[in-house]
């Protein structure tokens, strides 16, 4: 098991920003600040952004915490919409994606254990600013570095 080299604080004021071009992200605990244990990253998602099409996480599970609005999971087996207050706990290797399909404003925490995968948010930010088109398939090959893979 990994274990957290001293205690962290993630301060409001020392969260790393990342315009994408799907919302807002701020890194709140990366994984070189936790031994690798996890990484947090707070995500606003206006209405009608894709937060992600469906993809499957091979290394590392995601957990979500939704802090206003609602998000709509597609899952496997069904789409369910979680609001304020929600959480949803995503193992590694199932399948899912996620929305905002309401009409305001959704923001959301996303949990990532073992820590890494706020690296591919940091990927995507830096290929937007290099004037990259982001599309579908530079995500997914952006994604293939961090063990995930699209679905289905």
């Amino acid at each position: 098991m990994t274990s957290f080299p001293d205690v962290v604080l993630g301060l409001p004021e020392h969260a790393e920003r990342l315009d994408l071009p799907f919302g807002t992200f701020f890194v709140r605990l990366a994984g070189e600040r936790t031994g690798g244990a996890m990484s947090a990253v707070q995500t606003i998602l206006e209405p009608g952004a894709i937060g992600a099409a469906p993809h499957v996480h091979h290394g590392h599970e995601e957990y979500f915490l939704i802090t206003a609005g609602a998000v709509s999971f597609e899952l496997a087996d069904r789409t369910q919409t979680v609001g304020e207050g929600g959480a949803v706990a995503v193992p590694r290797g199932q399948a899912h994606g996620f929305r905002n399909e309401g009409d305001v404003p959704a923001e959301l925490i996303m949990l990532f254990m073992p820590g890494g995968y706020e690296n591919y948010f940091r990927d995507v930010a830096r290929a937007a600013e290099d004037g990259q088109a982001v599309t579908p398939g530079l995500l997914t090959q952006l994604r293939s570095r961090y063990q995930t893979t699209p679905w289905p």
